[in-house]
């Protein structure tokens, strides 16, 4: 959440929120940087003698100050339109949560898990009921509960008046209203509590109807999915159907346990040969050898230069005469070896300073075109590749503990 003094947007704790920061961040650069250069040309021109005698015709600073907005304009637009559409955009949700405006609280439901409809409303925690760590006026007494690095959808909907549901940590905001449901991503990177407030004037008590979304792991989302909706079918059943419920309860639980420890000790014991594995191929093994091998070629030309340098400077303190006449007559040895080629084989010689030309035209060309893709990579995206990659990683793993616990609650009916 956000605290006092702070400037900036607060840590993005989603997929898109991380991006959004990273979008933030690249416009303050380059609004720092038009800021600069606008105030010291304001600068300059209050120190000159207001005559610009050369400035009459300068049809270069005509295209500049002309292309120079333009492009300004594409590297703030351009993420921005992309950003817009990935917000709109979800996949296929593994779990979908119905959020309902009301005066002044919010409803949360899940009604397409199991065919079970359960659901429950979250009021602003009264301040008697505040703990220690809780935040007074955002604190709610049922918290909205979701998965980290979980596909999941929100369907934000109003039963009154236009509410809008909104996480700015998670870069959320998406408007309740009657008659109408728009939807949300909720992608949450890691667990934790996460604050937000209606951002729409709905009437006397608008302040006091606060977002309190708790995001927790996969097993334990779905283990919490389970049980409620349990809980909510059979409600109405009778008692043998509750007791048989409470002993497949128990039966679960310690299941769970002695499954969670297998794979805690299998987990910690791979993590620990893994550990010493990469710790030695890349942290010993990989560098040694890079460094062995990059460095030999050059040492042995920087040590036979060294011992011919020594050689020849003490061959100059003996006799500097022949010592000089042999570094002239050497030097003159190698150019008269470039034009001897040269005039000997001129065509290899063509061949070769050809190649060499086309090398360096093609490098300038190229610099440009690498500049702009660069630029572009950067804008369509502000997270590294190795972040990406981990976060679709963690999701698949997570939609892998999600289905794998809900096999494993079917198995046993």
């Amino acid at each position: 959440m956000s605290f006092w003094g702070q400037f900036g947007l607060q840590e993005g704790v989603s997929v898109l929120g991380g991006e959004v920061y990273g979008l933030h961040d690249y416009a303050m650069l380059i609004l720092v940087v038009v800021f600069s250069f606008v105030s010291f040309s304001m600068f300059k021109v209050l120190l000159g003698s207001f005559s610009g005698r050369i400035y009459l015709e300068k049809q270069w600073l005509e295209v500049v100050w002309t292309l120079a907005p333009f492009l300004l304009l594409l590297a703030l637009g351009l993420p921005s339109i992309k950003l817009l559409y990935l917000m709109d955009e979800i996949d296929i949700p593994e779990v979908t949560v119905k959020v309902v405006g009301h005066q002044w609280y919010w409803s949360y439901e899940y009604k397409d898990f199991r065919s079970s409809q359960y659901s429950y409303d979250s009021y602003m925690a009264n301040d008697s009921s505040i703990e220690g760590g809780s935040y007074r006026m955002l604190e709610v007494d049922n918290r909205c509960v979701v998965s980290c690095l979980l596909q999941m959808r929100g369907l934000i909907t109003s039963d009154d008046v236009v509410h809008s549901w909104a996480i700015p940590s998670a870069s959320i905001k998406a408007d309740g209203v009657p008659g109408r449901t728009n939807q949300v991503g909720l992608c949450f990177l890691y667990p934790g509590v996460f604050y937000g407030q209606c951002s729409e004037l709905c009437g006397v008590n608008h302040s006091f109807m606060p977002v309190c979304v708790e995001a927790v792991s996969s097993k334990v989302f779905s283990e919490w999915i389970m049980g409620n909706h349990n809980f909510n079918v059979n409600a109405s059943s009778g008692f043998g159907n509750r007791s048989r419920s409470c002993l497949v309860f128990i039966g679960d639980k310690i299941y769970w346990v002695f499954y969670s420890m297998f794979r805690g000790t299998y987990f910690v014991v791979g993590l620990y040969f893994k550990w010493w594995f990469y710790l030695l191929k890349f942290g010993i093994y990989w560098p040694v050898k890079l460094a062995l091998e990059s460095t030999f070629s050059l040492t042995t030309w920087a040590l036979n230069t060294s011992y011919s340098l020594v050689v020849w400077f003490v061959w100059f303190l003996s006799d500097p005469v022949d010592a000089s006449t042999s570094a002239v007559v050497w030097l003159g040895g190698k150019v008269f070896s470039v034009i001897r080629f040269s005039v000997t084989s001129p065509v290899m010689a063509f061949v070769w300073l050809t190649k060499k030309v086309w090398s360096l035209t093609c490098l300038v060309a190229n610099l440009p075109f690498v500049v702009f893709d660069a630029w572009m990579d950067c804008m369509s995206s502000f997270s590294d590749n190795e972040t990406k990659q981990w976060v679709v990683i963690q999701i698949a793993r997570s939609s892998e503990v999600f289905y794998k616990a809900m096999v494993e609650y079917y198995s046993k009916k």
